[in-house]
């Protein structure tokens, strides 16, 4: 798991709260991985800075997700949770920016059939965001064999830790986990308030037909991207707030523990492996 040090720094009090003295901040090592990785906008194929994607400078919250290909499930259900999200994070100015492994074109018909705006997505064909970060490249990435084949010990769990868990979880459904449908449904006869058996096995079946359907315009030209993995990184100008690193297809960050972080970051980081990164150094200085 990666686990960086993030956001060394004082930071002093002011009359209106906290406020960070820019030239004692350190930036953090992921956003100095990926802060001049050029990508794409689906919106017209502008290229782009990605540390220029966000207001870095006033320290503005960000929520960057690294999507994996964009006709993976793992990108599909992200970016579902995002669209039904994404009013409340525009509400406190905290900008969401999706970076996938793709051309422009994969960008535009995934943000048309996720009805995401197409200036939230970006396109990272090389993949360069996603090897500077250390992201997973998948099983024996290193072998040569056709990237379709190892897809198939991943789907069992086999370099692809966590995903046997959440493909069983799509049946057994989840107590602790928000519906997926909005009521009055067919699976309201199971109970209502929480995530139902088979409710999201049923969305990922919905999916999957989609992504067969438009499989050749969603694929990455670079086959072997189809068993990367991503993650996802909340910033606060340089530095990082909250970090997710997908273990496996399918265990993405959690749309909601971003949104939380980001909007009421207190000062540790939770990395989303399973351990906490302290924060910057903090003067309580009145």
């Amino acid at each position: 798991m990666l686990g960086f040090l993030s956001g060394l720094g004082n930071v002093r009090g002011g009359r209106s709260g906290w406020n960070r003295r820019r030239s004692s901040v350190r930036s953090s090592v992921e956003y100095d991985a990926i802060c001049d990785v050029s990508v794409k906008s689906a919106k017209g194929g502008e290229e782009r800075r990605v540390g220029d994607l966000w207001d870095v400078r006033s320290d503005q919250k960000a929520a960057v997700v690294f999507l994996t290909h964009f006709g993976d499930f793992t990108s599909w259900e992200l970016g579902q949770q995002i669209s039904q999200k994404i009013s409340i994070f525009d509400e406190k100015d905290i900008p969401v920016i999706c970076i996938g492994l793709g051309s422009v074109d994969n960008a535009q018909k995934y943000s048309q059939l996720l009805s995401i705006n197409k200036s939230l997505v970006f396109a990272d064909e090389p993949g360069n965001c996603h090897t500077a970060l250390g992201f997973s490249k998948g099983f024996a990435p290193d072998a040569d064999v056709n990237a379709y084949v190892k897809l198939l010990p991943m789907l069992a769990g086999i370099g692809s830790p966590g995903t046997i868990q959440e493909v069983l979880r799509g049946y057994t459904g989840d107590r602790r986990a928000k519906p997926i449908f909005t009521s009055p449904n067919l699976f309201d006869v199971l109970g209502t308030g929480f995530q139902r058996p088979f409710e999201l096995a049923t969305l990922r079946l919905g999916n999957m037909r989609s992504i067969l359907q438009n499989w050749d315009e969603l694929k990455p030209k670079e086959t072997e991207q189809l068993t990367w993995q991503g993650g996802a990184i909340v910033f606060q100008g340089e530095n990082v707030i909250f970090k997710h690193v997908d273990t496996g297809i399918l265990t993405y960050a959690d749309v909601d523990k971003m949104l939380k972080a980001a909007a009421s970051f207190t000062g540790r980081n939770d990395t989303g492996d399973g351990g906490v990164i302290e924060a910057a150094a903090v003067s309580t200085e009145p």
